[in-house]
C-alpha cells in the first residue's frame, strides 16, 4: 500500500496478512520519529513479515530509507510490530550519526 506521511512517500508491503489501522499507526509514529533526526527523507519503504515458528521473535521488518545520495536500510526483529519497528529504526538513527 502506498501513503504519503508529511510529503514522504511510503511504500507498507505485508507479507502473509493484510495491515490494520493499527499497524498502520504503528508505522506511521515510527516514520514520524525517524524524520525528527533527518529531514530530506523522501521515501521509506516498510516490509513486514513473520518468519519462523518462535513467537517470541518472528516479526521481521525490512526498512529502506529514500535520501539524497546512498539509501539507507535497517532489519529488525522483535515479538511485535512495535517491537521490530522500533528496532529497525535505531538501526537507521545509528546510520544517521556515522
Amino acid at each position: 500500500m502506498n501513503y504519503n506521511i508529511d510529503n514522504v512517500k511510503m511504500d507498507l508491503q505485508t507479507v502473509g496478512f493484510s495491515e490494520s489501522p493499527a499497524l498502520l499507526e504503528h508505522v506511521e509514529k515510527e516514520l514520524r520519529r525517524v524524520m525528527h533526526f533527518r529531514n530530506d527523507i523522501v521515501a521509506a519503504d516498510v516490509y513486514l513479515r513473520e518468519e519462523g515458528s518462535d513467537p517470541e521473535n518472528n516479526k521481521t521488518v525490512r526498512w529502506r530509507l529514500g535520501i539524497p545520495g546512498k539509501d539507507l536500510f535497517a532489519e529488525g526483529s522483535g515479538s511485535s510490530w512495535a517491537a521490530g519497528l522500533r528496532d529497525a529504526s535505531e538501526k537507521l538513527k545509528r546510520q544517521f550519526i556515522d
